[in-house]
């Protein structure tokens, strides 16, 4: 996947590996070149990903000896992941940006009706007016059994409800799905003057070579640790979008996963000449999170804004997704642009993250 990036060259470094006394690969850290638009100008940057070290040589500095290697090779850096990567760069001095508004759709609204959550809530507000230091966790095995017995119930109360939403939003719109997307549509006149550059050349590049597999089809699957991620249920949609007389207007990439017990349907990636057409993101995610009985929709702030508002409270969460940089100097483009990127979902580190 990394040697096939469109935009990598031949001389870019895609991956830091820690070799122990005994040639054995006991890390890796990859590196991900990107563009960064500015108007029509591009400037190269990179992402910081897959980074993993062996667990026989955990706590022994390797993690921070390949971040340490990595940042030496002087180049514009990015990153977007887990809680104890955020809290290692800000050790390094990554610079850190307000965060990326998302949200989940839960199709059952048991996330925000569930009056064990509720009393958990009230009483995490309770002991911070009171001033008493003691951490409570929202969820709870009670609350997800309750959770679990319920969702099927207040599953089918909303079901008619959204499924009114897909129809209407749906209306004037023909949808193909493909194997790869054949163009990108027209340059939108809402278009950010900065933003990171994904055209469709790398949407069809991560369609090819996708970083997360089915269980069963990553080679290195066995090992204690591996590149390719893995489900037990795992595929990638592809749909273009054109109007009924045949134009085309866009078009928007899925994922459908099982994640524990649990099937998560994700909006991966769109495109559309208008905003308007924005609404057909969230019309397909209801069609596709509905076919899959998904339990979590992953949705842009660009497509709840077509959900009418009483359903906003019950069926949404918003989440958050932090980027941090490291900018070669002062002076490079990353760090002269840094607080004008317009981040979108499918900004990340890795491939359709």
């Amino acid at each position: 996947a990394h040697a096939n990036n469109p935009y990598s060259a031949k001389d870019d470094v895609a991956i830091l590996v820690a070799i122990d006394s005994d040639d054995e690969v006991v890390g890796y850290f990859g590196i991900l070149p990107l563009l960064l638009r500015e108007g029509k100008n591009f400037h190269k940057v990179h992402w910081f990903t897959t980074w993993n070290v062996s667990a026989k040589v955990r706590g022994r500095g390797i993690g921070g000896a390949l971040m340490a290697e990595a940042l030496s090779l002087k180049h514009d850096f990015l990153i977007v992941g887990s809680v104890h990567a955020r809290r290692v760069c800000q050790e390094y001095g990554f610079w850190e940006r307000d965060p990326l508004i998302y949200y989940w759709l839960d199709p059952s609204g048991m996330a925000q009706l569930n009056p064990i959550i509720w009393m958990r809530r009230g009483f995490r507000k309770l002991l911070r007016l009171f001033r008493i230091k003691k951490n409570i966790e929202i969820s709870s095995p009670s609350a997800k059994t309750l959770a679990k017995a319920t969702a099927p119930i207040t599953r089918n109360i909303f079901s008619p409800r959204l499924a009114r939403i897909e129809a209407d939003l749906s209306t004037g719109f023909r949808f193909q799905e493909v194997n790869t997307i054949h163009a990108d549509p027209k340059i939108p006149p809402h278009r950010p003057d900065v933003e990171l550059h994904r055209n469709v050349d790398a949407v069809n590049w991560m369609l090819t070579y996708p970083w997360v597999v089915e269980t069963g089809l990553s080679v290195t699957e066995s090992m204690d640790y591996y590149f390719s991620d893995t489900r037990g249920m795992y595929q990638q949609i592809a749909v273009e979008v054109y109007d009924m007389s045949d134009h085309y207007l866009g078009f928007a990439v899925f994922s459908a996963s099982q994640q524990g017990e649990k099937t998560v349907l994700k909006t991966r990636d769109f495109r559309f000449e208008q905003p308007s057409y924005e609404r057909a993101v969230l019309a397909l995610a209801l069609r596709y999170g509905r076919e899959n009985n998904a339990e979590t929709i992953e949705l842009p702030a660009e497509a709840v804004r077509f959900i009418p508002g009483k359903l906003h409270k019950v069926l949404l969460q918003p989440k958050e997704r932090i980027y941090q940089c490291m900018p070669k100097s002062d002076d490079s483009p990353l760090a002269l642009l840094w607080q004008e990127i317009n981040f979108h979902l499918w900004d990340g580190d890795m491939a359709f993250s």
